[in-house]
């Protein structure tokens, strides 16, 4: 039976991943934080729930111990959204943006190789659209997946003597419970923002509310995810990035055409209220 860590396996994508190869013939360790999710987790047949805090470096480097000895994939799913404009944000909350979506997802990879390495396995990281295209407000979560997919195509690049494929998942938008609780999360950060930005960014924290909310009813099924994540592992070549819809190859495709100052002024429209 094929073998894969999936990380941040406790809620949302990661769960779902998860629970579909487990049952199409895989044996999934799955990495979670919550004792509430890690015992649920264990519930599924061919789940070993795994305690991991993918940011506690001596539990990463622990964490062969807790895997078989050849494993044939790896998930790095696990991650958080920071968002706010770029002069709001907090620098520890921009030093833990990078922690849990740059350096982490490069540990947990790091410390799983020698056993990937023995089965020509695969390694898979959760990007995003806006690893592609950043959109104001999301300034920190796009560079940090900006990051995440130029290590990603070194890793590429770098494995190919020993046959190791690497591959990014770019999905938009997916209804997911992290979606499911956008504005939420909107209003907590405009709510801690200091009171001068506040006022300063009170159009644009507007806005940005405004197309959060018709983008959280374009949200795809999380199956597209799920999907790209079963090719990427199994495919016999696999693909270098897989974006999940077609409103993402459009926005792909007209910000790499048009002119950097157009595109601006289209996102800056987006993003204000009058």
């Amino acid at each position: 039976m094929r073998s894969v860590l999936v990380t941040g396996a406790g809620r949302g994508i990661g769960r779902a991943i998860t629970e579909h190869l487990s049952s199409h013939g895989w044996e999934v360790y799955a990495a979670a934080r919550s004792d509430s999710a890690l015992q649920d987790l264990d519930r599924l047949p061919h789940v070993n729930a795994v305690p991991l805090d993918i940011t506690d470096r001596d539990a990463v480097a622990a964490l062969p111990d807790q895997l078989p000895e050849r494993l044939d994939g790896v998930v790095n799913n696990a991650g958080i959204i920071v968002n706010g404009p770029v002069e709001g944000l907090h620098l520890d909350d921009l030093s833990r943006q990078f922690d849990v979506n740059v350096t982490a997802q490069i540990a947990v990879t790091k410390a799983v190789l020698p056993l990937i390495r023995t089965t020509r396995g695969r390694v898979v990281f959760m990007s995003s659209v806006s690893g592609l295209i950043t959109t104001p407000g999301t300034g920190a979560y796009s560079a940090s997946k900006y990051a995440i997919e130029s290590l990603a195509d070194a890793l590429r690049i770098e494995l190919r003597p020993w046959h190791i494929a690497v591959s990014l998942i770019e999905p938009g938008p997916i209804r997911t419970d992290m979606w499911g609780d956008i504005l939420v999360e909107h209003d907590r950060m405009a709510s801690a923002l200091d009171h001068r930005h506040r006022e300063l960014y009170a159009a644009h924290l507007a806005g940005t509310r405004q197309l959060l909310g018709r983008m959280q009813k374009l949200a795809a099924d999380p199956k597209k995810v799920v999907t790209a994540v079963e090719r990427a592992l199994t495919s016999k070549y696999p693909k270098r990035r897989y974006l999940l819809d077609n409103l993402s190859r459009v926005q792909k495709l007209v910000v790499a055409l048009s002119p950097t100052p157009l595109n601006d002024a289209v996102l800056a429209a987006a993003t204000t209220r009058s």
